[in-house]
């Protein structure tokens, strides 16, 4: 995964970044993050599959298939990809993930908005 960078909001202006990111939180019914603790990207799995939620980007997943042949066990893997563009991620059992979908015209998405994740495999957050 490439480096994280400093904190933004995307699709948002500069100036409104900590607004829309305070609103955010409190659509999910969360806190919001200190600096050092806002979340970058995380890796869930879910439903067998392992997805990949990073702020500013569309959400992305490999299914894993197992098959069987001569008794031995394969996986095949392939890209899933949803429309969805990650707006934030907010720390909690469950974590939650803000996304365009609903928000924005014309995005639709397999996932709900907001949609909540158990425990990520990983976690990484913004930088500085």
């Amino acid at each position: 995964m490439k480096e994280a960078p400093v904190f933004f909001v995307p699709l948002e202006l500069e100036e409104n970044q900590e607004k829309i990111y305070t609103n955010l939180a409190k659509f999910c019914d969360r806190d919001v993050p200190e600096d050092g603790k806002r979340i970058y990207s995380i890796t869930y799995v879910h439903n067998s599959e392992k997805w990949t939620a990073t702020v500013g980007e569309n959400l992305k997943g490999i299914p894993h298939r197992k098959s069987k042949s001569r008794n031995q066990s394969f996986g095949k893997n392939t890209q899933l990809f949803d429309k969805a563009i990650v707006l934030a991620i907010f720390p909690g059992s469950p974590y939650v993930v803000v996304t365009n979908h609903r928000i924005t015209k014309n995005v639709g998405s397999m996932w709900e908005n907001p949609f909540y994740v158990g425990s990520p495999k990983n976690t990484v957050y913004f930088s500085g």
